[in-house]
């Protein structure tokens, strides 16, 4: 048996938004990261999907 955890991707993938839970629930999958360092990641680069994993990417190596 095959289950598979299907997960709504948002209607705009070049931005995270942290004000919806579907939203927030694909982001922290897709990223591998909890809520709260998607929240951090959003606040100290904005919004634009590209920057935020830059940033998570950056705190990974410190």
């Amino acid at each position: 048996m095959n289950t598979h955890i299907f997960v709504a991707a948002p209607a705009d993938l070049t931005r995270v938004n942290v004000c919806l839970r579907s939203d927030i629930r694909y982001w922290t999958r897709v990223l591998g990261v909890s809520e709260e360092a998607l929240r951090k990641a959003t606040m100290n680069v904005g919004d634009l999907s590209w920057n935020v994993r830059a940033e998570l990417r950056r705190n990974r190596r410190r």
